[in-house]
């Protein structure tokens, strides 16, 4: 399969080189030109598990340099950075192009609908991680999985075509009857885990080993079930409190930095607005309390501050 990679970063750059060493023609998308730069000089750096298992050659280019059609786009931009992407990426796209938006976070699809027609969106999430040491450079921990429905719930030929593209690749996708519902019990756990290791300045299994980490979990995760409720999805405590503990371990992403935390870390701006600063907007329009999140919100937006004002 044709595949474009909309956003190469470390999720882009992990789910990548996995597809293309299963056979597909792919193609990284990016807007940050010394990662570009340094993936079509060296190749994709790869340490996986604390291993580095050498380089991958993929080429990289900006989104207004792609040439040609594709049968697939996976979408893995910062949902600030969503409407941007799909604008430059459309003459990209033909009539039988599908898109798969595995982006985190609440209201992506109602972006990506304004540039392809719903019949031809797959969206997703999914508990895989990774990050990057540094431009061309993946730094990965740990496995995961993928849960994907058509966003109209149609089913095609294509269907069967992209579960066993993603299997072939050992990304381990499965279809779902209940998509969004899967989306918000991975907005909470990002809105859990991308948060606290932020503020409380560390990895996931660290977070973990505080003996009070049910406690500070609670307090966003009866937030998100009120208003969810409000909204009409039924988020399920116990699965996401099981979710978060199950990535604890370092055999899952203990070692693993959020990627909001390597979003402050390299003084970019997070996608807190479409997570905890989401939920709050929700509660909002409903009449529901949401002061953690919104406190959380506050939080993070004051540390993307402090980083604008150390680097100007």
């Amino acid at each position: 399969m044709k595949i474009l990679i909309a956003g190469s970063g470390a999720m882009g750059a992990r789910f990548g080189y996995l597809l293309k060493e299963s056979g597909n023609d792919v193609l990284f998308v990016d807007t940050w030109q010394d990662h570009i730069d340094a993936i079509n000089k060296n190749g994709l750096q790869r340490i996986i598990d604390g291993v580095d298992i050498g380089p991958i050659h993929i080429p990289a280019v900006k989104p207004e340099d792609v040439v040609g059609h594709y049968d697939l786009v996976l979408l893995f931009v910062k949902s600030l950075q969503l409407d941007d992407m799909m604008q430059r990426i459309t003459p990209s796209l033909s009539e039988d192009s599908r898109v798969l938006c595995l982006l985190n976070g609440l209201g992506n699809i109602e972006i990506v609908e304004k540039y392809v027609s719903r019949d031809r969106i797959y969206l997703g999430m999914t508990l895989w991680s990774s990050g990057l040491k540094g431009p061309g450079v993946l730094n990965a921990v740990g496995s995961g999985s993928i849960e994907m429905q058509q966003v109209n719930n149609l089913e095609s030929d294509f269907d069967a075509k992209l579960l066993t593209t993603l299997n072939d690749a050992g990304l381990n996708a499965a279809y779902s009857k209940d998509v969004i519902q899967s989306i918000w019990h991975k907005v909470s756990l990002n809105c859990v885990l991308n948060t606290y290791c932020t503020l409380i300045d560390c990895n996931i299994g660290e977070y973990g080993a505080y003996e009070k980490h049910q406690e500070l979990t609670d307090l966003i995760l009866n937030e998100i079930i009120a208003v969810g409720k409000k909204e009409g999805i039924e988020v399920i405590y116990d699965i996401v409190a099981n979710n978060i503990k199950g990535v604890f371990s370092p055999e899952k992403a203990g070692g693993h930095y959020p990627s909001l935390y390597q979003d402050i870390a390299s003084g970019r701006r997070t996608e807190i607005d479409a997570l905890n600063g989401a939920i709050v907007k929700l509660g909002e329009k409903h009449g529901v309390e949401t002061p953690v999140c919104k406190a959380i919100t506050l939080m993070i937006h004051s540390k993307e501050n402090v980083n604008d004002l150390r680097n100007n």
